[in-house]
């Protein structure tokens, strides 16, 4: 960690400096203590503006040039790995990062970055990890984010988080999470998401990281996120997802429904998934809700999550075999929205006498709590008490000759 301070507490004497000069209630030259500025302060304030501003063009410029450093770097001590058998004379070597790296610096093939900062030292992992997070920090404003984009940000990114042999995994879930802010509420990135024809790789990035690990890791659910972001709030990108069967199945795989010794298996999986982390099973229901529940939202589209929904209706809810209160609040509302919007209500009302008979049983469960424990359920017993509600009002849907088919 530097021993300077950070260059954006530069604005803190700034501010410092117009408290003592305006009052902040009158126009500048009518307060008490207004006196001109010389020119020293002048020029003083222009210094502090040029050093305390950064300029996160040039800083997304900056770690860009890093980045592919770095992944040169990774792709040279790949490349130059050599492997011998017990009997074969020479010895096997093998190229440090940081002798990679000096050595393609000096065939010329690419430089190192340098300037205020910068040594020529090969910088780690973790370094380049905080140099992604800044990253993430910066094309969170649209403009930086359509810039990133036009440099071809996007495949950047998903390349980097599909080399799961030379590209340490913390490194790939950081771009993955690069490219989830990338997307957030940007309809041009998400656009162009769909032009590069990203939605199907990031769904074969997603499941080739259950076959080569045969493991949950942070990857599928930095993908599935990157995803979800990728895709909420596009109108043509959620019916494309959502008419794409393995798409479906990134959700049903998220939630769980892979998990079991089910008939219904992933293939070509030959046997049940790991099971999913409560994270990954948090931001697929945070997906599928948001897809369901969505202005663009139909019956034709419940219909093709039905298994999803209908798993988190049956598994999701009970407290008996579902620790995660915020699952099981989501599962909840999920539950209630889908039954109030009235565009397929079937699908809940398939699961009703189960969950009328669970929710008697929790609602009864959870008034029984006093104090801080009744506050810390209040909101799962509102939501069990207008779900039941609901289920005792509703009419089931006709089904109309399309569902049939």
């Amino acid at each position: 960690m530097s021993a300077q301070p950070e260059p954006s507490w530069a604005w803190l004497g700034l501010l410092k400096w117009s408290l003592t000069h305006v009052d902040g209630t009158v126009p500048s030259e009518e307060s008490p203590n207004f006196k001109q500025m010389s020119k020293e302060d002048r020029k003083f304030l222009e210094e502090v503006m040029k050093n305390g501003i950064i300029n996160e063009g040039e800083r997304m410029t900056f770690i860009l040039k890093h980045l592919v450093a770095f992944l040169d770097t990774l792709k040279a001590s790949n490349e130059t790995i050599t492997t011998t058998t017990p009997t074969t004379t020479p010895t096997a070597t093998t190229t440090t990062t940081a002798d990679a790296q000096h050595k393609l610096a000096q065939e010329d093939k690419f430089d190192i970055p340098s300037g205020e900062g910068v040594t020529e030292t090969a910088l780690s992992t973790e370094e380049i990890e905080k140099l992604l997070q800044e990253l993430q920090d910066i094309v969170e404003q649209i403009d930086f984010a359509k810039s990133f984009m036009a440099m071809g940000g996007t495949a950047f990114l998903l390349g980097c988080a599909s080399q799961t042999k030379s590209v340490p995994q913390s490194i790939r879930a950081q771009c993955l999470a690069v490219l989830g802010t990338l997307n957030q509420n940007n309809p041009a990135v998400q656009q162009k998401m769909l032009e590069e024809g990203n939605i199907p790789k990031l769904i074969d990035l997603f499941f080739a990281e259950y076959l080569q690990t045969n493991s949950c890791t942070i990857i599928q659910a930095r993908a599935l996120q990157a995803m979800s972001c990728s895709i909420r709030n596009h109108h043509m990108a959620e019916q494309i997802f959502c008419m794409n069967q393995e798409g479906r199945k990134m959700i049903e795989a998220a939630l769980g429904l892979y998990s079991h010794d089910l008939k219904e298996r992933l293939e070509p999986a030959k046997q049940p998934l790991p099971k999913p982390s409560d994270t990954m099973r948090k931001k697929a229901l945070f997906f599928l809700q948001a897809l369901i529940t969505s202005d663009s939202a139909d019956s034709d589209r419940i219909s093709l999550f039905a298994n999803a929904i209908q798993y988190a209706a049956t598994r999701f809810v009970d407290s008996s075999n579902e620790d995660n209160s915020d699952i099981r609040e989501t599962t909840l509302s999920m539950l209630t929205r889908i039954l109030d919007q009235k565009k397929n209500v079937n699908v809940v009302l398939d699961a009703k006498e189960y969950l009328i008979d669970l929710g008697i049983k929790c609602i009864t469960k959870l008034r029984r709590f006093d104090g801080e424990e009744k506050q810390m359920v209040e909101e799962e017993l509102r939501l069990w008490e207008l779900l039941i509600s609901q289920l005792a009002k509703a009419a089931r849907d006709e089904v109309t000759s399309s569902q049939k088919g």
